[in-house]
């Protein structure tokens, strides 16, 4: 009987694997953000098709964002260090970024035009993270640049 135990819960949990069930991921921010550039990159859109699961004899559209066609726009991912961060009034202060710390942040941009560079000072106001299991939407309400270099 002891035996049986284990391979229950094991059985349990293989079986639950299979259900999905949308999972919004807490909001960060919004938050104003200032901080020297040390790493940028840029990336272009590019399309994510929404994944599909065969249950029953039946295809199935997953949950949430993880189960439609989607683009996922052109962004710079730039890394900030010597960062400043204010949480707005109706952030969750447990949610946001802290000051002092290397940030990663995620700015939407439809082109490589070089409009972020390294070394460039910039403020970022009413930067916002929401997400769920089909990926994580970034926005910001302005950017300012204080020094370019």
């Amino acid at each position: 009987m002891k035996s049986f135990i284990p391979l229950f819960f094991l059985l349990c949990m293989m079986c639950a694997g299979t259900v999905t069930l949308a999972a919004p991921v807490p909001q960060i921010g919004p938050m104003t953000i200032e901080g020297t550039i040390r790493e940028i990159s840029w990336s272009a859109d590019r399309f994510v098709r929404g994944k599909r699961f065969f249950r029953d004899g039946k295809w199935y559209s997953a949950s949430g964002s993880l189960g439609r066609d989607r683009t996922i726009p052109a962004r710079y991912t730039v890394t900030l260090t010597g960062t400043t961060v204010v949480s707005e009034e109706t952030a969750d202060t447990a949610l946001s970024f802290r000051s002092g710390t290397v940030i990663l942040a995620v700015l939407n941009h439809p082109r490589d035009d070089r409009f972020l560079r390294k070394g460039m000072r910039i403020i970022i106001r009413g930067y916002t993270v929401r997400g769920d299991e089909g990926g994580d939407w970034y926005s910001c309400s302005g950017l300012t640049i204080l020094r370019r270099r």
